[in-house]
């Protein structure tokens, strides 16, 4: 059961990181509108710029999709003290540029937990 959870959410991020790239290079109409939300790790943070990568997705080139995050509108306390690997959650819209992702929102995701089932058990 743990696995199908673990599969479901690569599918998941998968998906929304495709969509996320048909937005920024497809390109549709008035984007910088559309609320986005994407989870990830930190690639690299430095200032108010963060780049994060998309797990389970890749880009056309063949390598995984990396994501330029502009934390300008993020209170600094959303974000302080992040490091790279951490896993985020940002919400936020495409810039008008369609280069970015400005957020208004950045969580840490606490890493995953793996549970025991009674099945099993040592007693």
């Amino acid at each position: 059961m743990t696995n199908r959870r673990g599969f479901s959410k690569a599918l998941a991020i998968a998906l929304v990181g495709v969509g996320l790239m048909s937005v920024l290079w497809v390109g549709v109409g008035a984007a910088e509108d559309i609320p986005i939300v994407l989870e990830g790790r930190v690639a690299w943070i430095a200032g108010q710029v963060m780049v994060i990568g998309l797990e389970g997705a890749v880009i056309a080139a063949g390598g995984p999709a990396a994501i330029n995050v502009d934390l300008s509108h993020v209170d600094q306390d959303e974000y302080h003290g992040l490091v790279t690997g951490d896993r985020v959650l940002v919400i936020g819209t495409v810039s008008e540029a369609r280069d970015r992702v400005i957020a208004t929102s950045v969580q840490r995701v606490p890493p995953y937990v793996a549970f025991a089932t009674s099945v099993g058990r040592l007693r």
